[in-house]
Parts: structure tokens; C-alpha cells; sequence
């Protein structure tokens, strides 16, 4: 009888502990997951005339998207540069969101977040994300932040960048996905399956060797 409680507690704790793991930052991609990132092109450095992408929300409620950014010069680490960015409802035209991110946070090749307070009722729904540098460093504009794009362009969601106030490109789909903080029942199904089944090889280990 005391086995079987233990046992039933056992999985008890198990699926309390799954169940907070599975509180995750649900993400969806806008890009070509796919898509072999070597062919990745790079927008550049960020300038005041800023990046824009257009995208379909797929959750509920949105908390922020997640951009694959590079980082060019030495001189933005520590130094005054500032990301700011704002969402825009397409349907309506109104600003949903905004937010902030220092240039000295972000990771050369890594995804960035760039988060904001959350938005309702938003699956279904066309948004815009522009984002914008307060300035470049160098006189040659050889230090500053910029973004990962592919070529291709994808659910109707172009992206309009601006490089060193030259150059424009017009085509092509941010390396991003949106952000929405919630509970996943995939994540928590696979952490409590995975962990049971260490739980049990381990105990079989156990008494073939004792």
C-alpha cells in the first residue's frame, strides 16, 4: 500500500513539475525555418528610416517577436545605441505597441527579443513591426545593428529596410517569429514522457545491478 502511494505522489510531483516547464515563450516563425541559413542575406546596418515587416499573429494574444541580428563594428558595445520599435494593427492603423532594446544587449548571430506589453486578441490579425537605430557610429557608418532576411518573400509579408540611408531593400521576409508566453501542452506531454521514461531506465538499472 505505501508502494502505491509513493508511486501516486511520484507521478503527482512529476506532473507538477511538467506542468511549470511547460509554461514556455511560445514562438511561431514568419520565415523559412528550412531555409538554409548560409543563404541568409544581411540588411545592413539600422538607420533612423528603419526595417518594417508585416505578419499574421497565430496566437491570441501576442508578448513580442524574436529577430536573428548582426552586429557590425566593435563600437556599439557600451556604447548610446538604442533599438526602438512599434507594432502597428493593420486594421485599424493604431500603434498596438512599442518598446526598446540598448544596441550593447544584442548578440552578434543570435536572435534578439524584442518584446513588448502584450497584446489581446490578436490571432488572425495583420501587424506591422518597424523597428529603428537613434544613430551609426564611424564616419564610414561601419558600426551599428542590423537584421538577417532570406530572399524569399512569404505570406505576403515584405520587408522594407533601409541600409546606411543608400541603399532600400523591398523584397524578402525578416529571420523572425512572434512571442507569446503561455502554457504548451506539447512541451508538457514531451517533458513529462521523457522524464518518466529516465525515471524508470534508471530504476531498471538499478536492480539489474544490485
Amino acid at each position: 500500500m505505501k508502494k502505491k502511494v509513493k508511486i501516486i505522489i511520484g507521478i503527482f510531483i512529476l506532473a507538477a513539475v511538467s506542468f511549470l516547464y511547460g509554461h514556455i515563450a511560445k514562438t511561431h516563425n514568419i520565415y523559412d525555418s528550412e531555409t538554409d541559413p548560409d543563404s541568409y542575406q544581411n540588411t545592413g546596418i539600422l538607420t533612423t528610416l528603419g526595417a518594417r515587416q508585416e505578419f499574421t499573429c497565430k496566437e491570441e494574444y501576442l508578448d513580442g517577436v524574436r529577430i536573428k541580428c548582426s552586429v557590425h563594428g566593435e563600437e556599439v558595445q557600451g556604447a548610446d545605441t538604442v533599438i526602438t520599435y512599434e507594432l502597428k494593427d493593420l486594421e485599424t492603423g493604431e500603434i498596438a505597441a512599442v518598446g526598446e532594446v540598448d544596441g550593447g544587449d544584442i548578440e552578434n548571430n543570435k536572435f534578439q527579443d524584442f518584446r513588448f506589453d502584450r497584446v489581446e486578441n490578436s490571432e488572425g490579425k495583420r501587424y506591422e513591426i518597424s523597428l529603428y537605430s537613434n544613430q551609426t557610429f564611424g564616419e564610414d557608418h561601419s558600426d551599428g545593428i542590423g537584421f538577417y532576411y532570406e530572399n524569399e518573400t512569404r505570406e505576403d509579408a515584405p520587408v522594407i529596410v533601409a541600409e546606411n540611408e543608400v541603399k532600400e531593400i523591398k523584397s524578402g521576409t525578416l529571420v523572425m517569429k512572434t512571442i507569446t508566453d503561455r502554457f504548451d501542452l506539447e512541451t508538457c506531454v514531451v517533458f513529462f514522457i521523457f522524464a518518466l521514461y529516465v525515471i524508470l531506465f534508471m530504476r531498471f538499472l538499478y536492480k539489474l545491478f544490485k
